[in-house]
């Protein structure tokens, strides 16, 4: 059964993750390239502003022109000037960590494999 002529564009997936087809397209008095409305939904950082580099015959590597920086936790972006005020305003009181504790704190996690981008899922900690 052959496509449907108004369906230009199609995505695949492959061994190395999803392939997002596209064609040329005409826009204004410029080309462009047109893409899938999925590439834009599995990844909102091409919404913006790319750049286009060709890396060899018949390849050309996209990326973000801008990229977004990550947004900060407001939590820990207080606790962070908390703590630099109250170090600005009495820096006598840092102390460098005791080498007991430090021990201790390794005996404690010795063996613990963890990773820092793994989620701790919904539950609260306290």
């Amino acid at each position: 059964m052959p496509a449907p002529k108004n369906k230009l564009i199609r995505t695949t997936q492959k061994e190395t993750g999803t392939e997002y087809r596209g064609k040329q397209a005409r826009t204004g008095n410029s080309f462009g390239f047109r893409f899938d409305r999925a590439l834009f939904k599995s990844h909102p950082e091409f919404a913006g502003e790319v750049k286009a580099q060709v890396i060899a015959p018949g390849r050309m590597l996209v990326s973000v022109a801008h990229p977004l920086t990550k947004r900060t936790d407001p939590v820990m972006a207080s606790f962070l000037a908390f703590l630099a005020s109250d170090i600005a305003k009495a820096p006598q009181t840092i102390k460098p960590l005791e080498r007991d504790l430090a021990s201790r704190i390794d005996r404690l996690v010795e063996g613990v494999a963890a990773a820092h981008d793994e989620s701790l899922g919904e539950e609260s900690f306290l």
